[in-house]
């Protein structure tokens, strides 16, 4: 670990100094970087406490798999359990957890080019339509950091009322809607304007995931709580169940609710068109957004608990589930097409869970 808090030492110094990559240079002084053009992003989380979290990358046309492209443009380890990615135009942010760090990944080159660190468990990140600012979330406290996407320097936060914590975020318009999962049934909207909080609403029970489909209607997930949940006075464990919220009116539905003890292995996602929302539930289920109506049967029949990790490529709609095998060994990506046939597989780090596309 010693060369990543080498980085971490760098690149701090460089943003003190004023500047977010004090050379064009890649890190490890390599004057001819592997481009990484057109393809798919995997992070892999690695082991709790280990170290080990990595970053690939697939071709899909060549269908060639990069090993540790962090590790390789930097000469340095990822760090402690990687635990989201967000691509925007040719920046990476890649969020380590456990870490406690936010790194701003060059998406061709691999270099890290901006540092954030010394978050308290860092977990998700939004970035306004402006793209002069950006939102982190966290796990074990009740702020959102802002930042500026540009330079990686922190320019605010934003202290959440009624919520204990912030999960995933979605930005519709204006708004952004934050889940708190760990406290209760409730949403919080932030004004994006003047970074405020100005409605929070309920749904089910811990709200885990969400993303926002074409009409702007929010989808989310909600995981019901179980025996360790540490929920308010009042609310109590329920089965888990789905939610589409309207973004302008807040009107709620709950449009389906799952088996007692359900277990949800992806987070949401949707497909580049905003018309169809997919989530790993024991199989891959696709649901119309249009219709609103839960499907009888699944998508994608799987087998084996591996498969925790799921996202559509927006540009062909394939569908990219990872699986981390026993979370002991290397993991593996299966590639869908859109109708859910087989494409491709292929062998990634220590349990693969998120994915970008290029």
């Amino acid at each position: 670990m010693k060369k990543l808090f080498g980085l971490i030492s760098i690149l701090t110094a460089s943003l003190i100094l004023g500047g977010c990559n004090p050379s064009n240079e890649p890190q490890n002084g390599d004057e001819t970087p592997v481009p990484y053009e057109e393809g798919v992003f995997v992070l892999c989380e690695g082991t709790y406490g280990a170290g080990n979290a990595s970053l690939w990358f697939y071709d899909r046309d060549t269908k060639e798999v990069k090993a540790d492209i962090f590790g390789a443009a930097n000469e340095a380890k990822l760090g402690d359990v990687g635990q989201s990615l967000y691509l925007h135009n040719n920046t990476l942010f890649v969020v380590v957890n456990n870490s406690g760090v936010v790194y701003a990944v060059d998406a061709t080159t691999g270099v890290v080019e901006g540092i954030i660190d010394n978050l308290l468990s860092p977990r998700f990140i939004a970035i306004a339509p402006s793209a002069t600012k950006g939102y982190i979330s966290q796990m074990y406290t009740n702020k959102i950091v802002i930042f500026d996407p540009r330079t990686m320097a922190v320019t605010g936060e934003i202290t959440l009322e009624g919520v204990a914590d912030s999960e995933q975020m979605v930005i519709v318009g204006d708004k952004m809607f934050v889940a708190a999962w760990s406290n209760g049934h409730k949403i919080a909207v932030i004004d994006i304007n003047t970074d405020k909080q100005i409605k929070t609403f309920e749904v089910g029970v811990q709200p885990y995931s969400m993303v926002a489909d074409k009409d702007d209607n929010i989808w989310i997930v909600c995981d019901g709580g179980n025996e360790w949940s540490s929920l308010p006075e009042g609310v109590t464990m329920e089965q888990p169940s789905l939610w589409r919220v309207n973004s302008e009116t807040y009107a709620t539905e709950r449009l389906h609710t799952f088996a007692a003890g359900s277990y949800f292995r992806s987070r949401l996602a949707i497909n580049g068109d905003g018309d169809t929302l997919y989530f790993i539930h024991d199989a891959v289920w696709a649901v119309d957004t249009t219709s609103g109506v839960f499907p009888t049967e699944p998508l994608i029949t799987i087998e084996g608990f591996g498969q925790y990790g799921l996202d559509i490529d927006p540009f062909n709609g394939d569908i990219y589930i990872a699986d981390a095998k026993d979370y002991m060994s290397n993991g593996e990506v299966l590639r869908y097409n859109s109708s859910g046939a087989l494409v491709d597989t292929f062998e990634v780090g220590l349990l693969p869970s998120k994915f970008a596309f290029k």
